[in-house]
């Protein structure tokens, strides 16, 4: 499904993208997102779109990507069973 973005949200990702390939080297597709949507809420974007949106512009960069279930998992899960999830991991 093709997706309007808003240019404050796409530079925000374009931005985004950039910082964290420079910074850690690999974007973490599902971790960015998540942090993207939080910053505009407002746009009301469901996370998967803004996740196709990160990795079409990863790959405009040929940054390296990972897509981090575990990430996905806590950040779908209430504050409290994140760190209950976590410990049942270790």
């Amino acid at each position: 499904m093709l997706r309007d973005f808003s240019d404050r949200l796409r530079d925000d990702a374009n931005r985004t993208v950039q910082e964290v390939m420079w910074s850690d080297g690999i974007v973490n597709i599902v971790r960015v997102s998540e942090e993207i949507r939080l910053r505009n809420l407002q746009d009301n974007i469901a996370r998967e779109d803004i996740e196709d949106l990160i990795l079409q512009i990863a790959q405009i960069y040929s940054a390296p990507i990972e897509f981090d279930d575990q990430a996905l998992t806590l950040l779908d899960l209430p504050d409290g069973c994140a760190c209950h999830y976590h410990r049942r991991l270790s």
